[in-house]
């Protein structure tokens, strides 16, 4: 079952046959990107539709109402324009813009039922979205856009199915299983065979956990790294460094020591945090106004690209903050030279192309700079915002064809389209 018929969207069987093929003089998507006013022509239900969003408008589960039963007449492509126009607006609730979605997609116009969805983020409108790619055979963005639901909520219904399906089809390992990483093991003892004394875990990941700590002999607070498996992963922690140590300049975390035989890599310590922690907690005072922390971080991204490096994996725990204003970029350990062989990534945070085993790519680092921003975008909920940043993120996150191709064309973007 679908996405659209688990959630009672399509329209009654018996109306999508009477509609085989479109019925002469019914509305095309052309007029309905410029639709008429509607007070003279219309039933009552779909002048009522039409006031959703207005102080005297209906409520959200009345519009819903209305519009199921607007599917079942000659009026449902109106009812549709309706919806893309207050859509557009951001006027209508967003359940009643995925159904709208699903509509046009059931009318035979699945691109335009993209469209609609295009500024949502909702995971039910990620889903629906994907299934609309999957039908059209895009399976890697489809894929993308499924791992976005499974990060925010792994349990959404039908996201795992659809994730270990679409990974099939695409011949991809599964790696859909959920990682506790609260259980994960570590190999190592409280204090590790180290010039330093732990204060605090502050992270921990698939590869390792990051402590507060303190040098004993210069008195300096670092983020230590400490790998979990140090006779497997040396060859990982010392590429890590060597990496970082290249890149050592603005934006870009320092490296202070390293120890690869007993597993640990100390850092520079970044006092308020990763950029994850204030998205959890809707920081606003640290997110906002985003071009502070969002250019230093295009800049840092750009000295990479320049450098010829694929960072891999650019998401919001690995940006740290030193402070509002300068984030650093972390963790190294997957970046790859470019056209390199690319990495596996990190779920929610992975573009398409690279999902399709694109060799190693900045473009790939620029759609992961992008779902930054929509996470950021997502978690401030400011309208004004959204309207200035999103443009960006969606060409960020959308195709090769309009995404900047490094960091250093994102820059420019940035500077233009966000001043």
């Amino acid at each position: 079952m679908d996405f659209r018929s688990l959630f009672g969207l399509r329209k009654p069987k018996q109306r999508e046959a009477e509609e085989a093929p479109p019925k002469p003089g019914s509305p095309t998507t052309q007029e309905r990107s410029a639709p008429e006013s509607l007070a003279s022509r219309t039933s009552p239900d779909l002048a009522l539709l039409a006031k959703v969003g207005e102080p005297d408008g209906p409520s959200p589960a009345d519009a819903m109402r209305l519009f199921r039963a607007l599917r079942t007449t000659p009026e449902e492509g109106r009812a549709i324009a309706v919806i893309v126009e207050k859509s557009e607006r951001g006027r209508a609730p967003e359940e009643l813009v995925i159904a709208g979605a699903a509509a046009l997609a059931d009318r035979g116009e699945p691109d335009a039922g993209l469209r609609t969805l295009a500024r949502l983020t909702s995971s039910a409108a990620l889903l629906l979205g994907a299934d609309l790619l999957a039908e059209r055979g895009e399976l890697a963005p489809a894929l993308a856009r499924t791992e976005r639901v499974l990060l925010r909520d792994f349990d959404h219904p039908g996201a795992r199915e659809r994730h270990r399906r679409w990974r099939e089809a695409l011949g991809l390992r599964d790696e859909s299983k959920r990682h506790d990483v609260a259980s994960a093991v570590t190999v190592v003892a409280s204090e590790p065979d180290s010039p330093f004394r732990l204060l605090r875990e502050v992270a921990r990941g698939g590869a390792g956990a990051v402590y507060e700590a303190e040098d004993r002999d210069l008195g300096r607070r670092v983020a230590l790294k400490v790998y979990h498996h140090p006779e497997r992963d040396r060859a990982q922690l010392t590429h890590e460094a060597r990496v970082a140590a290249e890149l050592a300049g603005p934006g870009i975390v320092r490296v202070f020591d390293v120890d690869p035989d007993h597993g640990w890599l100390a850092l520079e310590w970044a006092p308020l945090g990763a950029l994850r922690d204030h998205i959890r907690r809707h920081d606003k005072a640290a997110l906002s106004p985003m071009e502070r922390w969002a250019l230093p971080l295009a800049l840092a991204l750009a000295r990479a690209h320049a450098a010829g490096w694929v960072h891999h994996d650019v998401k919001p725990a690995n940006v740290l903050l030193r402070s509002a204003g300068a984030p650093l970029v972390s963790d190294f350990g997957t970046a790859r030279r470019l056209g390199e062989p690319s990495p596996p990534g990190s779920l929610g945070y992975v573009s398409p192309e690279r999902m399709r085993g694109r060799a190693s790519d900045p473009r790939d680092d620029v759609y992961g700079f992008g779902r930054i921003v929509e996470d950021v975008l997502d978690t401030l909920g400011d309208k004004e915002l959204a309207a200035r940043w999103h443009p960006l993120a969606a060409a960020c996150t959308g195709s090769d064809e309009g995404r900047p191709a490094d960091a250093r064309a994102l820059v420019t973007r940035l500077r233009v389209e966000t001043a």
